[in-house]
């Protein structure tokens, strides 16, 4: 749902002279899930007169978790160019105790933050920035990243732990390129053990993000150091990515060696990893022929066993060669 901007500071002659009434029936109408999008609507078409009714409600948390209403009040309320209201808010925002309403005020909070992001204004990028790291979520994350300032790195690192924020977190780290490389190399190479004595899920799902970054940047080969050992991690797609890095920059034996352990890592990878490590193999096929080679004749007496390892490699040797012809 979007609005045509209006100046708050015009004072239009709409609603300037109501009793009230009107306006609080738009109050009632503005909280009302059947009813609340017709509402804003009007509220922004009654220009600043319906500031107040949409600042009560943006403050107003909802003990059942609704949010919906309060996000479209934050939306009215950047269409108004009442930023100074958004701005309040964030800065002033509180999580709740109780978990159900503190969903919903996190909604509220993200809702907010990225009608203010991108505002050329250091008052804004402060408040989003305080706000982060008090309390992170997907839309001050989001709205972080218009800055693309080196300062809140830190901030997109830590975000990629975490699952709900993880999607923003890529996205704001992406933009800074190669400012967010040391960071990102940290992220991938920490190793944290859970309460169960090995690493969680979500930590795993950390590494994985941060490695995919590092993929699309420019990594060199004193930075591979701190990422080598992961070639042996005991989750397939972490030992890829890592495999997929070092064979890119590392020195010609590691290249084999990660060579090596990218066609090991077939017989456990499901797709779309078998694919990624397939188009891997076959564009730096000069440090993997060896290794291709000589398992396709280690392959060839065993009939049908590891059948399926053996048509990835003969596939990574066709497009080698399709590609040299």
């Amino acid at each position: 749902m979007t609005f045509p901007e209006r100046d708050s500071r015009r004072q239009d002659g709409v609603g300037t002279t109501d009793d009230g009434g009107a306006l609080a029936e738009l109050g009632r109408a503005l909280r009302s899930l059947h009813d609340g999008d017709r509402a804003a609507a009007e509220a922004v078409s009654l220009g600043t007169a319906a500031i107040p009714i949409l600042r009560a409600l943006l403050f107003e948390s909802d003990s059942a978790g609704i949010f919906e209403p309060r996000r479209r009040a934050a939306l009215a309320l950047a269409a108004l160019r009442a930023y100074d209201v958004l701005r309040e808010f964030v800065a002033t925002w509180e999580p709740a105790a109780d978990p159900v309403q503190r969903m919903g005020d996190e909604v509220a909070l993200g809702a907010a933050a990225r009608m203010l992001g991108g505002a050329p204004d250091p008052k804004v990028f402060a408040v989003l920035f305080a706000a982060a790291r008090r309390h992170p979520v997907p839309g001050l994350i989001e709205a972080l990243a218009h800055y693309r300032c080196a300062e809140a790195i830190p901030i997109f690192a830590k975000a990629l732990e975490d699952d709900l924020m993880r999607a923003a977190a890529e996205e704001a780290l992406r933009r800074l390129g190669c400012d967010a490389l040391p960071a990102l190399v940290e992220m991938a190479s920490r190793t944290e053990i859970g309460p169960c004595g090995r690493e969680t899920a979500s930590e795993i799902r950390r590494r994985q993000s941060a490695l995919n970054l590092i993929m699309e940047l420019t990594l060199t080969a004193d930075l591979w150091q701190s990422l080598r050992a992961l070639v042996d991690h005991t989750d397939a797609e972490v030992a890829a990515l890592a495999c997929r890095i070092g064979i890119a920059v590392a020195e010609d034996a590691e290249k084999r060696n990660c060579a090596q352990k990218l066609v090991d890592l077939l017989e456990r990878a499901k797709w779309p990893l078998r694919q990624e490590i397939e188009d891997c193999l076959s564009e730096h096929f000069a440090s993997a022929r060896e290794v291709v080679d000589r398992t396709l004749r280690d392959l060839a007496d065993n009939g049908t066993a590891r059948s399926s390892i053996r048509r990835s490699l003969q596939k990574i040797q066709m497009k080698s060669s399709s590609s040299t012809a």
